[in-house]
This record gives C-alpha cells, structure tokens and sequence, in this order.
C-alpha cells in the first residue's frame, strides 16, 4: 500500500540508522554499540567451479503459518527461487522460543541447502534468553522487512484508546494479560519498553508465534497484544480489532476493507520519553551460519539482493503492513550488535532473561 508506505517513511530510515543512533534507556542513556565485523564465508573454492544449488533450499521459519517471520520469508522465497532455479519451500518450525527451528538449521550440514528465516531480535538474544548457546554473531544474516509494533485489542473491549489500556495497568498493576510471540521476540520487547517507560506493568502470555498471539487477542484469552502491524492488519481493516497505537514515531494510516482510511496514533503521543525508542517493531529476514562456504553466501546473497528489488516483494510487503527495507548482511550485522546491546540489556534489566548479556561480552548501553 503506497499510503502506508509513504507515512511510514521516517520509521524505515530510522531503522536504516539504528546502528547509529543512540536511543535513550528508561535506566540510563544509550550509546552506539561497536559495529560489528559481519561474518565471512569459510574459505572454499571459487563460487563459480561449485555447482549450487542443485536440488530445492529449504527456509525453516522457527514459529508458527501467518507471523510477521512467516510472511517476510513468503514473500522473498519466490523471487529467490526465480534467481536461484530451484523451489524454496518453507517449513514451520515452532517450539522453544523459536530455539528448535534455529538449531535444526545450525547443526544441519554446510551446503547450503538449509537456510533460516526469523527475527533480528530473536537472533541476537537467544543465548540471553536461555533457549540456546548459539550466539548471533555466528550467523550471516540479512533484513527484508520491518514492521512497527501495534498495540491492538478486541473490537468489543472497553478501551477505546491507548490512554484506556494504560489506566488500566495502573489501576491493576501485573494482572492485566498481554499476549506475545514469546519471550524475547519483537511483540515482547515492544511491550516491555512501552510499559518500562510509562512505569507499568502487565501480565504476560506468550504463544508460540505473532499469529496464536493474535488470535488469543480476538477470542478474549487476552486483553490487548503489542504484535507486529503486519500479523494484525486484516483484523485491523475488517473491525475485528482495534488498534490503538503503533511504536513508530508517526500516525500510521490503514485503509479499511471499506476504503475507510485508519487513523492509528504514535504512542509517544500517550507515553513520555517513548519517542526516543521509536520505531520498535519487527525487523525481519534470513540468514545462514557464518561459517557456510562462499559459494553459498553469494548465491544466496545474489538471490536475496535481487528478490528484494522486485515488484511483487515490495507491493507485498507493503500491503502487509511491513516496510522492504532490503537490508545487506554487511548493514544487517552492524544492525544486530546494536539490537543485542539494547534489547539484549532491557531484557535482563526486565527479570526476563535468564543469563547476563555481560556473560557474552556484550555492554551495557
């Protein structure tokens, strides 16, 4: 959707320059993480005397159909595929914070033909997280799409606005239920910050994924969720839920299934201090581990680089609620040092994470 994209346009360039930004942290102020030195291919023959691929990649996406992860590797898999010559199919993985899909790519042999699809956030503090010892500096990765975090609930629930939710957390301080894709993922962290920084509190219920979340949200087994735009944005157009805020720095506008144009708010507007952590959301995308040989790196890099550029990814993506930012893996590990500082940090600070991000070498903001 060209209208959504066009609102949207400061989100995507702030997500372009968070590796070099430097966002305020309700505890202390944050500083520029380091950039990190993107991991490079084992060394192997030259990419040209291998012949690759040769047989269908397969895209394990670590959480359930219908997510934000699910959706951006959709949309990339069949332009990829065009490049590439071969089938991409993708298979769901859900299970243990989204450590099992991770894993099963990890230990899978080095040729290529095995590939991973999930969140930034997620990647680069599963090892804080406790789920596995697997670290994100292990991995080449690249960024596709980015979607703001939305905070949304039942189009039958007493809070109309985002001021109404946050009443409401006051007034029953850890009771009321939010719903996420897990520990640790985009939803969760959205939620942890907008809370932390308006000095709140809620009950959390993860699933195993943005979509169940989702749907606990439209069924009543929880009161609101702070899930991607792009896992939402039908219910949003149909009526079904209500968003009230986004964690993006502007309105964003969504076109009903009516023609009706959606007004959805900047919850800076509601919370003091949450501009300087906006945009929060989903930056999503596939990656394989560093240490895969250079033939597969380059097709696979050559293949992403194309299907990024494609009509049909962007309009996609767009009309999904997401923004195709087209990361390269050079920009996207610069990008995960910085998320793994400043969700890595908030995380333990939060209770949530099971091992200090300083036992990884990594410092405080």
């Amino acid at each position: 959707m060209r209208k959504y994209s066009k609102v949207l346009a400061l989100t995507a360039g702030a997500v372009l320059m968070l590796s070099a930004c430097t966002p305020a942290a309700p505890a202390a102020p944050a500083t520029p993480a380091t950039p990190a030195t993107p991991a490079t291919p084992a060394e192997q023959p030259p990419a040209d005397s291998v012949a690759y691929p040769t047989r269908d990649i397969t895209a394990v996406v670590p959480w359930g159909a219908g997510g934000g992860t699910d959706l951006t590797v959709r949309s990339i898999a069949e332009p990829m595929q065009t490049m590439l010559g071969v089938n991409m199919p993708v298979l769901n993985m859900g299970g243990a914070g989204g450590s099992i899909g991770l894993q099963d790519v990890f230990d899978s042999p080095r040729d290529g033909y095995r590939i991973l699809g999930t969140s930034m956030s997620s990647l680069a503090t599963i090892n804080i997280m406790g789920l596995s010892d697997v670290s994100y500096t292990e991995w080449i990765a690249w960024t596709a799409t980015f979607s703001p975090n939305t905070v949304a609930v039942r189009a039958d629930s007493p809070h109309q606005t985002l001021d109404d939710l946050l009443a409401a957390l006051a007034a029953d301080p850890g009771n009321v239920t939010m719903g996420s894709g897990g520990p640790g993922t985009s939803g969760h962290v959205g939620g942890l910050i907008l809370a932390e920084v308006a000095g709140l509190s809620f009950n959390h219920i993860p699933y195993e994924g943005g979509n169940p979340a989702v749907i606990a949200t439209l069924s009543g087994e929880v009161e609101f969720n702070t899930q991607l735009l792009s896992e939402q944005i039908d219910h949003i157009r149909s009526g079904t839920l209500r968003a009230l805020a986004t964690l993006s720095p502007d309105v964003v506008e969504v076109v009903g299934v009516g023609g009706e144009v959606i007004q959805i708010p900047s919850a800076a507007n509601y919370v003091s201090g949450l501009d300087e952590w906006l945009p929060l959301g989903g930056s999503l995308g596939i990656m394989i581990p560093a240490d895969s040989p250079e033939h597969v790196f380059t097709a696979i890099n050559d293949a992403y680089s194309y299907a990024v550029t494609t009509a049909d990814f962007i309009d996609f993506a767009e009309d999904r609620g997401m923004i195709p930012v087209g990361m390269s893996a050079e920009d996207t590990a610069a990008y995960l040092e910085n998320v793994a500082i400043r969700v890595g940090w908030t995380l333990w600070d939060a209770g949530v994470a099971a091992v200090s991000p300083e036992e990884f070498g990594i410092p405080r903001p």
